[in-house]
């Protein structure tokens, strides 16, 4: 089977794949939107994890089968054969499959405040091991507990990785140039028509290479893919600015969380697997409906912002001492921490020098990348306009203005 994608063409699926796209935890993100609240301010952003988990896919088998053809691969695994290296690719192409299988509705939108930290990650571990996938995968001779880690990486998984194991959930999850982030940029970018997330993916993934640094085998480029590298952390960056954390799609974001938290309050769709995939995007649609047209509903005024029937909720950045203080002061409202005191993306990975040196990127970058990060307070607009005078007068330390 093959299937045609906006960003990749086409798409080969062999049986076993072909099955596994039919199930049902799989065809759910169909019905989930990739960027969420994000797709009521750019309407081209209709997007579905759907697409992305099989864009993923193709991505990560381009770079698995990079890396294992190059000449140094058998010298860094030596007892590779031809039915590991085969069996393995598979783990990697399913492991990029269902990376994103344990999404909630509206994606990340109220994630952390119904499933925790890393919530969807911890129920992509349940789903994979659940009846509707498990079965399926080892009927095909894949271990399912292969794929899982792959899919979810060592600090989750919860045990210690072989170094092979380490290096393909690299491939998926990597943090400068995985599958997963390369796919999302170029999606989000074609769908919402924001050019800040296209780079130079193929020159990136030409040059992406297994090198053994400091003990370690870790995913790393050689030197003539670090521009592209630096252009795929800029878009990321930029996309961020105007899309992911976009001011203008932050009330949106507000209302979409608060919605989709009232939609599960009372149900038990986190109780089990079987009841956790029969929600999606749908659903809270449905109930946004409802709540549109019942004045008594929960989330009857979240509903009015979100149709544009009412005033969205007003924001505004702020800084970590600044929320110290409005807090001191009695301003207390929903206040989004995403703040970090770091200023730039710290490169590390190894490069391949043409030298043939080993080093860090950060002893050969030639661009700093900035991080994007920041907090936000939420109010009704007197709220926020009292929150705004109070802020020309925050103190050099609120601490010693409350005591």
């Amino acid at each position: 089977m093959k299937v045609f994608d906006a960003i990749h063409g086409f798409i080969e699926l062999d049986p076993l794949e072909t099955r596994l796209i039919k199930t049902l935890p799989f065809k759910r993100l169909s019905c989930i939107n990739q960027i969420a609240a994000a797709s009521f301010i750019y309407p081209g952003g209709y997007h579905k994890r759907y697409d992305h988990s099989l864009g993923v896919m193709e991505v990560v088998t381009e770079i698995y089968d990079k890396l294992v053809s190059q000449p140094h691969f058998a010298e860094l695994f030596p007892d590779f054969t031809e039915d590991k290296v085969a069996y393995w690719r598979r783990v990697m192409r399913l492991a990029g499959l269902f990376h994103d299988i344990g999404h909630l509705p509206f994606s990340h939108t109220a994630e952390y405040e119904l499933v925790g930290k890393k919530g969807h990650e911890k129920w992509t571990m349940r789903i994979l091991r659940s009846p509707y996938i498990k079965p399926i995968i080892e009927e095909g001779g894949i271990e399912i507990e292969d794929v899982v880690k792959v899919a979810v990486g060592e600090d989750l998984y919860g045990s210690i990785y072989t170094p092979w194991e380490n290096a393909v959930s690299q491939i998926l999850t990597a943090d400068y140039f995985g599958g997963d982030r390369i796919d999302y940029l170029l999606r989000d970018a074609y769908f919402t028509g924001l050019s800040y997330g296209n780079f130079d993916h193929a020159q990136l993934l030409n040059n992406l290479t297994l090198l053994m640094h400091n003990g370690k085998i870790k995913l790393g480029l050689e030197e003539n893919g670090l521009e592209s590298c630096y252009a795929l952390l800029l878009s990321r960056y930029f996309m961020h600015k105007r899309l992911y954390q976009y001011e203008r799609v932050k009330p949106y974001w507000y209302h979409s969380k608060e919605i989709v938290k009232n939609f599960f309050e009372g149900k038990d769709y986190l109780d089990s697997v079987e009841r956790y995939i029969q929600a999606n995007d749908y659903d809270i649609f449905a109930e946004m409906g409802k709540a549109l047209f019942d004045p008594t509903h929960k989330s009857h005024d979240h509903a009015l912002a979100l149709m544009d029937q009412k005033e969205p909720v007003h924001v505004f950045p702020v800084s970590t001492e600044e929320i110290n203080y409005l807090v001191s002061i009695g301003e207390n409202h929903f206040f989004e921490k995403n703040a970090t005191p770091q200023e730039k993306v710290g490169l590390f990975f190894p490069v391949l020098l043409k030298t043939g040196k080993i080093v860090e990127a950060q002893e050969v970058a030639e661009v700093s990348i900035p991080v994007y990060t920041q907090n936000w307070v939420y109010a009704d607009s007197e709220a926020m306009t009292r929150i705004k005078q109070a802020l020309k007068h925050v103190p050099k330390d609120p601490q010693l203005s409350s005591s």
